[in-house]
């Protein structure tokens, strides 16, 4: 039956509440906490839209609970995990006990498409991993089918510049066959910030 091919793929989005002073920390120095929080909440919003007009399954997996107005009426999950890693590993478990394919993005980038998250998924079929690499080294979609690999999270120095690369290292050495496209724009900084006319007006 057509319909239960539905589940074929999710997306998760991962999210921090947007709460000032604990989102976009690297912004804070030079632009205050609420012009930061303002533009967490302008990705963040975007992201959601991409999600619901992407036409897959998607939910919304948060650092913390959170009764903000942007989750209301959303499939939220609390990420569990004491690192990045830990999280998204349990996370995307989760979702191919259920899915074939499953799509992880963060809630950072603004270059996200939907056109683009159907190469990925295309990408899939050809490929067990698939990253989008984020310009400071780390990345913005991870994406896997049927199963997820523990070795591919295990001792990355996440926050820093190399975490993409430890990270095909790894995929390379249990021999998990990985695709990766171009790299995007994470907005951490405020040089990030002046890519984005639509940004300034939070300067």
């Amino acid at each position: 039956h057509e319909v239960f091919n539905m589940t074929k793929t999710l997306i998760q989005l991962f999210a921090k509440p947007p709460v000032e002073g604990k989102v976009k920390t690297r912004l804070i120095p030079d632009i205050g906490e609420k012009s930061a929080t303002a533009i967490y909440q302008h990705c963040l919003k975007s992201n959601i839209k991409l999600v619901k007009q992407s036409a897959f399954e998607y939910q919304i997996w948060l650092t913390e609970v959170s009764d903000h107005p942007l989750f209301k009426n959303e499939k939220v999950k609390i990420q569990q995990g004491n690192n990045l890693g830990e999280k998204m590993l349990h996370a995307l478990t989760e979702a191919l006990s259920l899915h074939t394919k499953v799509i992880l993005i963060g809630s950072d980038c603004l270059d996200l498409s939907t056109s683009l998250l159907k190469r990925v998924c295309e990408k899939l079929e050809q490929h067990e991993l698939v990253f989008i690499p984020a310009l400071d080294g780390g990345y913005v979609l991870i994406a896997a089918k049927e199963s997820i690999d523990p070795n591919i999270f295990k001792d990355i120095e996440w926050g820093s510049d190399s975490v993409l690369t430890q990270t095909l290292e790894r995929a390379m050495q249990s021999g998990i066959d990985t695709a990766v496209l171009n790299p995007l724009r994470d907005i951490d900084r405020v040089d990030d910030v002046q890519h984005y006319a639509e940004l300034k007006q939070y300067l």
